[in-house]
């Protein structure tokens, strides 16, 4: 029973909770970084789900951001960033450009590691104690996951970057590859080669196979820690 309790199944299952849903999280990372003064060091992302940004480095460029802050004052803390390009986010509301704000804790695992739990919306929270209270519950979830014995990270960052060997692509895998990881979707993808969204969706899947992950998020990260 405790093992079903301390999975990431059921984080996954949380952040579908009525809380996650009224601060319209649409992006949530945990992941151990090491922290050096503004210095951030990424050494696991343990799970990711939600949009990936239009550049696939800017979610892990505002975590590291956000762990600098939190190392600072080491509490629940909350920022807006200002303007965001997520291609998700603008193509469905058909804006150009919105507000995002994160939410951030961490607890330290030992001297030179902590782990870290970030989630993001584009919706103004009015709460802001309800958000510090998700991502407080968030790392004290994950802070059990990550101590459990049968413990399996969700996506190990050696595993995004490992065995992605450019040779085994063809120059038109590696042009979608590419499109891809700049979070476009499959019609876009289509209209930028001059292909349909149908062809272009079999190609991704073939491209699964290929770099052995299962879905975009993965693929995209993949190609990012690679290119």
């Amino acid at each position: 029973m405790e093992s079903v309790r301390n999975s990431w199944q059921m984080l996954q299952t949380s952040i579908r909770t009525p809380s996650f849903l009224d601060l319209d999280v649409d992006c949530t990372a945990i992941g151990i970084a090491s922290v050096n003064g503004p210095a951030v060091h990424f050494k696991k992302i343990l799970f990711l789900e939600g949009e990936i940004h239009e550049e696939p480095e800017t979610l892990q460029s505002h975590c590291a951001s956000l762990l600098a802050l939190w190392a600072a004052v080491r509490a629940p803390s909350l920022i807006d960033l200002g303007k965001c390009t997520c291609i998700g986010r603008r193509l469905l509301l058909q804006e150009p450009t919105l507000g995002r704000r994160f939410a951030v804790h961490a607890t330290q695992l030992d001297e030179n590691n902590l782990l870290f739990a970030v989630v993001s919306s584009t919706k103004r929270w009015n709460n802001v104690e309800t958000a510090k209270n998700l991502v407080t519950v968030l790392v004290q979830h994950a802070a059990q996951i990550h101590a459990a014995d049968d413990f399996q990270p969700c996506v190990p960052l050696e595993q995004i970057g490992a065995g992605l060997d450019w040779y085994q692509f063809t120059t038109r895998e590696v042009e979608i590859l590419k499109l891809v990881a700049s979070g476009i979707s499959n019609k876009q993808i289509a209209r930028e080669l001059g292909s349909s969204p149908n062809t272009v969706r079999n190609q991704i899947h073939t491209l699964f196979r290929k770099a052995e992950v299962t879905n975009r998020t993965e693929l995209a990260l993949r190609v990012a820690a690679t290119i």
